[in-house]
């Protein structure tokens, strides 16, 4: 608790040196630190710090130094170096072919390192310690499951659809939905603004909020959601999506699609 009262104090001070009446999620600290701070409204979710050291000791994946993170004061804190390198997001649409091409070559090998994480949870979906998940395309706000295998992650999903379809479509929709897809740990939020880079070096991948072990198609379909471009660079990000897995997802991407154009409309 003496380290959530810390910051805390931080936080507070920036607010009245920046005027607002409100903390920032993501606050810029002296020394080339970030804080973070996430609301346990997702009370029981993991903490991002745990999540990102998990990673490390499992990976070669470059993620962001955690200095320290705790949970206080309804809020989670995380403590961490700032990322070297630009947002993908900004440069993206600039990169010439052979240099988008290194970097879907460093993202396929990433991908699969985390997906070689053995689950102790067996069919489990799950985050990390057996806790809840944070996955905004289920719930938008707050935790969801833990569920006790890959047809009850459907349920949950299809349950976020119900108001907006008849009985029937429902019915159609969750005979398309496999049930049978090995579970892989998983970072839910891959995309360019989530990606930093130094020219086409990734240095880091950024916001583990959402990871767990979910469903193998889960990674593919949460990237290719809604990419944040212009029609013609987001056509080219949503191909390197597809070559970032050795698997074939495009069937599990339709059902996705489909369900989403009838909560949000289309895609």
């Amino acid at each position: 608790m003496l380290l959530a009262t810390l910051f805390e104090l931080v936080l507070e001070v920036l607010r009245c040196i920046q005027g607002r009446r409100f903390y920032a999620r993501i606050n810029d600290l002296p020394f080339g630190l970030v804080l973070k701070t996430t609301s346990t409204m997702f009370r029981g979710t993991a903490q991002e710090g745990e999540i990102i050291r998990f990673v490390q000791r499992h990976t070669s994946i470059p993620t962001p130094r955690v200095v320290a993170s705790t949970t206080g004061y309804s809020h989670h804190y995380l403590l961490m170096h700032k990322a070297d390198g630009t947002v993908l997001e900004r440069v993206w649409p600039t990169l010439e072919p052979a240099q988008r091409a290194r970097i879907v070559a460093q993202l396929r090998s990433f991908m699969a390192q985390l997906r070689s994480i053995p689950s102790p949870h067996g069919r489990a979906v799950w985050a990390l310690n057996g806790a809840p998940l944070r996955d905004a395309r289920i719930t938008g706000e707050g935790p969801v499951g833990p569920f006790a295998n890959e047809d009850a992650f459907n349920d949950r999903l299809l349950k976020t659809t119900a108001p907006y379809v008849k009985r029937a479509t429902l019915s159609e929709f969750r005979s398309r939905l496999r049930g049978d897809h090995p579970i892989v740990f998983t970072h839910g939020d891959i995309a360019p603004r989530n990606i930093m880079a130094d020219g086409d070096n990734i240095v880091a991948l950024l916001d583990w909020e959402q990871a767990g072990w979910y469903p193998a198609h889960w990674e593919m379909v949460k990237a290719m959601w809604c990419p944040p471009y212009p029609e013609a660079a987001g056509d080219l990000w949503m191909e390197v999506v597809k070559d970032m897995f050795e698997e074939d997802y495009e069937a599990e991407w339709l059902v996705e699609r489909d369900l989403s154009e009838r909560i949000v409309g289309p895609i």
